[in-house]
């Protein structure tokens, strides 16, 4: 059995939403604008700042998408579609259906939700045996070898632009930065670790399998991201749990 679950999976989420919300494609090009800015009475500073970069949302536009209620309600149901977003500061899932009508739904009502955007599907779940207080991201899920959870974290950056005459500094900008901390889930599903992007921490994490990381930087001898980090997940799932 092979240890990684990854693409097949999140292809057959993506077919499954499609079909279900088909009946909403022309709403969901529909700027959110009428959900809440959680930074809208900032003071106004004494110069004119640019477009703000980013968002508190996943997307400027309502998404489909599913979602798993805490007593294992999915919706949308068959007969009252939905389209979603998720404030990623506050951790509040939104639905917004054909009346034009908003609910909201904070991180302990919810077990799960999909949304798709153009042709990625972004998957947050709760890990009850890591911590069931916030969502995760599963990138690498395996029954048999090691799993990979992202967590994201949005951080508000407000414009702090300055002029001295002579020299200026800072942002016209407000901006939201997204950034990740990962889980590395050990065999069984029983046992963690949290980790950044650095090799240091990638070894500490992968300690009992330290010939294998040998061998992956061996062969893979670049600038640590996340796409290393999966690599490296699947190296080790591939050598200890092959088909």
């Amino acid at each position: 059995m092979n240890g990684r679950k990854t693409g097949t999976g999140f292809i057959c989420i993506a077919i499954c939403i499609t079909i279900l919300l088909s009946g909403l494609t022309a709403q969901q090009n529909v700027a959110i604008q009428s959900l809440p800015d959680p930074h809208r009475d900032h003071i106004t500073p004494y110069f004119e700042k640019d477009e703000t970069v980013g968002s508190t949302y996943l997307a400027r536009n309502w998404l489909k998408g599913v979602a798993e209620l805490w007593n294992h309600r999915r919706i949308p149901e068959t007969d009252h579609p939905l389209l979603f977003n998720f404030d990623k500061i506050n951790n509040v899932l939104y639905t917004i259906d054909r009346e034009d009508k908003i609910r909201f739904y904070p991180s302990d009502s919810i077990l799960s939700f999909n949304l798709i955007e153009d042709n990625s599907v972004f998957s947050f779940e709760k890990v009850a045996w890591i911590n069931d207080n916030f969502f995760l991201m599963p990138v690498v899920k395996s029954d048999m070898g090691y799993s990979l959870y992202k967590r994201l974290f949005t951080k508000f950056l407000q414009a702090d632009y300055s002029s001295e005459g002579y020299y200026t500094k800072g942002r016209k900008f407000d901006e939201y930065v997204d950034y990740y901390e990962y889980y590395v889930a050990y065999p069984g599903n029983s046992q963690f670790r949290k980790l950044y992007l650095k090799e240091k921490d990638i070894r500490k994490a992968l300690k009992e399998e330290s010939k294998l990381a040998d061998d992956f930087f061996s062969i893979h001898d670049n600038e640590i991201s996340e796409q290393s980090l999966i690599g490296i997940i699947q190296f080790i799932n591939d050598k200890k749990y092959p088909d």
